[in-house]
């Protein structure tokens, strides 16, 4: 097994002291950690901390195509025609279908259409292991076969320039709803909602494929509305529950439109009457009432995801739209055990791939075909963590070899693809995410190819684990204000991540393992002036024997709260040890 890295501190600079002359009413960490942010104006501090739905979430018309999207959909409801939702087995694909399908069907109930009651509205999710990412062709005639009139990609579809043209030929329709990378080509056929599209004018270039479904439906709200058809005002915001779900679990930057989206989204799941979120919250032991985007991210998130990585997505995308509890409660539960199943698989799958990796690699490449390829992007992601350096991780599925990638900031999968795609049967993604296909013949040269984009490209990304420290604190700045401060920072999560800050010099007090399996720190720290803290470390069990009362370290750490019997302190979730 490759041994730790040390993992090097960079503590981001103070800001300019007129930073803080301007924001005098401000915290001045808060003015600190905005800075750190890239937020530097009154206008962008008013924005960031009073996000405000009417102002900043942009007019879903603002899509180029979006008249004709929302045209065709009704035309389709109106004439007996049938409309297939392709969607993606991961979160924000389940997500996004499902806010599609809810939009259609509360037009159709409200406008006197009989599409759901004769099952003309249809979803489809693609099987991880037998389909593959995207829309298939066999998927494509498939829909032809059941006298699919509009296919409505959900999460996927623009790469998928040749399946949309099969489609076409069959004479139907492709409407794709999409945030992906885009491909060289796109489609000249297809009508695409999708933020990066050629030519596209919509403001706001992050959302996730959830949020640009969202405005498909907010788009055909308002249209229903002007076709006198009866959709109450603000009716939309009630989809913002799954919003919120898949804006989180994507990784999309939680600023902008998307940090507005969010944290209108974390109010609606506080209050969601979803029969099906609330099987899945009591599953995951949540308490609907104060959810944050954190339990989304650790708890609700990876149910959802689990089930298209090792099972099939389905299970997921019935429990969304069930409204029998009792049927709920069932399909929580098979999703709470096809999660830990994925737990068990993602830490042996991890630990053989470690074992397996040559560290002296700018691109670490696994091939390991008794891996399931649900949690491959899992185990590589591990891996780009651990190394530092760009991960794949690869296994047979059928005829062809699948692998998923994952990599620090600064190297783009993408790019690097490009240059090889004469290598590839296909392959797709984000900068620091992707999924791939390769015939078995061509895997050495493919792994050589990225080997070599990644060795010109290193000084792009980080040779060794970096940590960002937001800033450096005493033992006294840590106070119940700076917890009412940082509080206002949430929702958390890419672009806004919770702040990590540093404190060194400290001296143990205490230092044991806690949980079942004594996995985890428990750590009581002081400065010298006898100032004690408390501090909690989850995984970091390990550390117990090799800290002793006495010892001098530097610790970072994020700012927590701890809540046992009624009472409340400030809790120090440790990050990273560094010993003198």
């Amino acid at each position: 097994m490759p041994k730790t890295q040390t993992t090097t501190w960079k503590i981001r600079e103070p800001a300019p002291q007129e930073a803080y002359t301007e924001f005098g009413e401000v915290h001045p960490m808060l003015v600190q950690l905005m800075w750190n942010r890239g937020i530097e104006t009154s206008q962008g501090m008013e924005d960031f901390f009073g996000p405000d739905y009417d102002a900043d979430v942009h007019d879903p018309f603002l899509f180029t195509r979006m008249q004709d999207v929302v045209e065709r959909l009704v035309y389709a409801l109106e004439h007996d025609q049938v409309i297939m939702i392709h969607g993606d087995y991961d979160a924000d694909g389940i997500c996004g279908t499902t806010v599609l399908w809810t939009a259609l069907k509360e037009v159709c109930e409200r406008g006197g259409f009989t599409a759901f009651e004769e099952q003309r509205v249809r979803w489809y999710l693609p099987n991880r292991e037998g389909d593959g990412y995207g829309m298939s062709v066999n998927a494509v005639e498939q829909f032809k076969a059941e006298g699919v009139d509009v296919i409505v990609t959900v999460d996927c579809g623009i790469a998928n320039v040749e399946e949309t043209a099969r489609a076409y030929d069959l004479g139907m329709e492709v409407i794709v709803v999409d945030h992906h990378q885009l491909p060289e080509t796109c489609s000249d056929k297809a009508m695409i909602i999708h933020p990066l599209a050629p030519g596209e004018t919509y403001p706001f270039k992050k959302l996730a494929a959830v949020g640009v479904a969202f405005k498909v439906a907010c788009a055909l709200y308002m249209h229903a509305r002007d076709r006198g058809i009866d959709v109450p005002e603000g009716y939309e915001k009630w989809l913002l529950d799954l919003v919120a779900i898949a804006t989180v679990t994507d990784m999309v930057p939680l600023l902008g439109e998307n940090r507005t989206l969010e944290t209108y989204g974390l109010v609606v799941l506080n209050r969601t009457k979803r029969t099906g979120l609330l099987a899945l919250m009591d599953a995951a032991g949540l308490k609907q009432g104060d959810l944050s985007a954190m339990d989304i991210g650790f708890r609700i998130g990876p149910r959802i995801n689990a089930a298209g990585r090792i099972a099939k997505a389905d299970v997921a995308l019935e429990l969304l739209i069930e409204s029998n509890p009792v049927k709920a409660a069932s399909l929580a539960q098979q999703l709470n055990d096809i999660n830990a199943e994925r737990q068990k698989l993602t830490a042996s799958s991890t630990k053989r791939a470690l074992e397996s990796v040559d560290e002296s690699q700018p691109f670490i490449a696994v091939v390991d075909h008794e891996m399931r390829i649900g949690v491959a992007g899992l185990v590589a992601g591990k891996l780009a963590k651990e190394l530092a350096r760009p991960a794949v991780v690869m296994t047979q599925v059928g005829d062809h070899v699948v692998g998923s990638g994952r990599a620090p900031s600064g190297f783009h999968f993408v790019e690097a693809m490009d240059t090889c795609r004469h290598l590839m049967v296909g392959g797709g993604g984000h900068p620091e995410a992707c999924g791939f296909t390769l015939v078995e013949e061509r895997v050495e040269d493919w792994i050589a190819a990225m080997t070599t984009f990644a060795d010109a490209s290193k000084e792009q990304f980080s040779a060794s684990k970096t940590l960002e420290i937001d800033a450096e604190l005493a033992l006294a700045d840590i106070n119940w204000e700076l917890v009412e401060a940082l509080n206002k920072m949430e929702p958390f999560g890419m672009g806004n991540p919770q702040p990590v800050f540093a404190i060194k010099g400290v001296q143990v007090i205490a230092a044991e393992t806690v949980g079942k399996t004594s996995r985890h720190l428990r750590l009581s720290i002081a400065t010298a002036d006898r100032a004690v803290r408390q501090c909690i470390g989850f995984g970091w069990g390990h550390m117990a024997e090799a800290l002793t009362m006495g010892d001098t370290i530097d610790l970072a750490f994020e700012v927590g709260i701890n809540t046992w019997n009624g009472r409340r302190e400030i809790q120090l979730q440790i990050t990273d040890i560094q010993q003198h």
